[in-house]
């Protein structure tokens, strides 16, 4: 499994975690929600705010994952990540 390559806090007990082959979003107070999404299956992320952000990301299928209340480096770092990540899956496609 690996440890992550990134991993911030959002708000609600929400952790987002960057993994060499997907993201994993963990909710809940003890962490009992995981999703999982593959980077190829993401279509885009952004991030807005400077002091309180928010990281969108859109997934092929339409879902929005909206994450509020990031520090903005921890969501630089989740998005640099996930776009390093989707074009070295898409060059192994």
């Amino acid at each position: 499994m690996g440890a992550p390559i990134a991993e911030a806090a959002a708000h609600r007990n929400t952790i987002v975690r960057v993994y060499e082959d997907r993201v994993e979003l963990v909710s809940g107070w003890l962490g009992e929600r995981v999703e999982t999404v593959r980077h190829r299956d993401i279509a885009d992320v952004r991030v807005q705010g400077l002091v309180n952000c928010t990281l969108h990301i859109w997934s092929n299928s339409g879902r929005l994952y909206r994450l509020g209340r990031m520090a903005l480096p921890d969501a630089r770092a989740v998005k640099a990540a996930i776009e390093r990540q989707k074009r070295r899956a898409a060059s192994y496609e």
